[in-house]
């Protein structure tokens, strides 16, 4: 699972060194992906580089670039709505993601499902969180 793919890559110089070519491959592919695909997918490439604590910022600002726009937000189910709050508001805390921020928490607030211990627990994985 992710927790074995988190320890292989902390403890491995090669599989970090493939970290920026991923991120290049992924930010090339975001525009041909939709909106409704990219909601579903990106929230996991969030979450591993989340766990990971990998800080690729050219990936991080565009999934929140692409993500910004509403119809991303409201086809984002409600695991990855929230895997995504957790993330942009605990690891990746840069100023410059907080327009974003406030974009996920109005989603957030407009869906009146969702609770903080959804949104922590949601690093969990979209299979555990609801447990």
């Amino acid at each position: 699972g992710i927790a074995d793919l988190r320890h292989e890559i902390s403890t491995s110089s090669f599989e970090r060194d493939l970290i920026p070519i991923l991120s290049e491959m992924l930010i090339k592919k975001a525009p041909k992906v939709s909106d409704a695909k990219l909601g579903f997918d990106f929230p996991r490439v969030v979450r591993a580089f989340a766990l990971l604590e990998i800080n690729h910022r050219p990936l991080l600002k565009m999934v929140a670039t692409r993500c910004q726009k509403q119809s991303v937000l409201r086809e984002m189910n409600d695991w990855g709505l929230c895997v995504v709050t957790w993330s942009y508001s605990n690891v990746f805390q840069d100023v410059e993601f907080s327009e974003f921020r406030n974009s996920l928490r109005a989603e957030i607030a407009r869906r009146g499902t969702i609770s903080e211990e959804m949104i922590s627990r949601s690093q969990l994985g979209p299979d555990e969180w609801q447990t």
